[in-house]
């Protein structure tokens, strides 16, 4: 729990450094995935030193890799598609389904039995999801409600895939590989000319050190625990709700109801897993 509590504090400072490179850069979905995974790569090759190297260049690993780099390719794609319209905070509160999924996940793994009352816990999150995504004006449905299912899938395979890299490659070797294949393959697709014009990259890529660090914490969590990594986001939702809370925020009715249900059906599930388990 502690690396998960890690990832909310550093992928809430970075959050903003999202929106900032989608909308106020301009960025599309190729130059937000050279961006971000380009910076990302140069500060995690900067922990490296410090952890050391540990990565199985096998047919395994090799498959293994491949996955991670599909997910997070589709991860980038879709979260810059979505935050030319849609808030951080929307994004969060979609993927508190991967807490429902990690558990079905695990079910299927053997790993978790199964108990009736998972099933309205899970009815209410979706209420409480469709809540905050619907509860303002919305252009556009299916094509939102498509890119943000795909949004949590690719979220939520790339965890499982590095669940299952765990003890045959570290974190931040993974990490690095990865950010390093998506940067290679958008390389060809990037206009040089117009995007090193964009005023601001570098504040953009700054954005990236705490990302950096947040993806290397939410890889140890996956790597121990799939429902602990599903948490980071539910738990995201909580920080930047009590924020707007502070701030006084006009979050409309609807959506400050949606919120709250949200959380209230993450809590309840999670603790009634654990009290299947018998771990409470």
């Amino acid at each position: 729990m502690l690396f998960s509590l890690l990832t909310v504090a550093f992928y809430s400072a970075s959050s903003l450094g999202d929106k900032f490179i989608a909308s106020r850069l301009g960025c599309n979905a190729k130059e937000f995935s050279f961006l971000v995974s380009l910076s990302t790569a140069f500060f995690l090759a900067l922990i490296l030193p410090f952890v050391g190297w540990s990565f199985s260049f096998t047919l395994a690993g090799g498959a293994a890799l491949a996955v991670l780099v599909a997910c997070k390719i589709a991860e980038f794609y879709t979260s810059a598609a979505l935050l030319k319209t849609a808030s951080a905070y929307e994004l969060k509160a979609w993927l508190s389904l991967n807490i429902a999924f990690s558990f079905l996940v695990d079910l299927a793994r053997g790993s978790e039995k199964f108990f009736v009352a998972f099933v309205p816990a899970a009815i209410l999150l979706a209420g409480g999801i469709a809540m905050v995504a619907f509860g303002g004006s919305r252009g556009n449905i299916l094509r939102y409600v498509l890119l943000s299912l795909l949004y949590i899938a690719s979220k939520f395979c790339y965890g499982l895939q590095m669940n299952v890299l765990a003890g045959s490659a570290s974190p931040v070797s993974a990490l690095l590989l990865v950010m390093l294949a998506v940067a290679l393959l958008q390389l060809p697709f990037v206009r040089f000319t117009s995007f090193f014009r964009k005023k601001g990259l570098a504040l953009g890529a700054l954005t990236r050190i705490p990302n950096a660090a947040g993806l290397w914490t939410e890889a140890i969590a996956a790597q121990q625990n799939l429902l602990v990594y599903s948490l980071v986001q539910p738990m995201q939702l909580a920080v930047l709700f009590i924020a707007a809370l502070i701030k006084r925020e006009k979050l409309g009715k609807v959506k400050c109801i949606g919120s709250i249900v949200t959380l209230a059906a993450v809590v309840a599930m999670t603790v009634l897993i654990y009290w299947n388990r018998g771990t409470i």
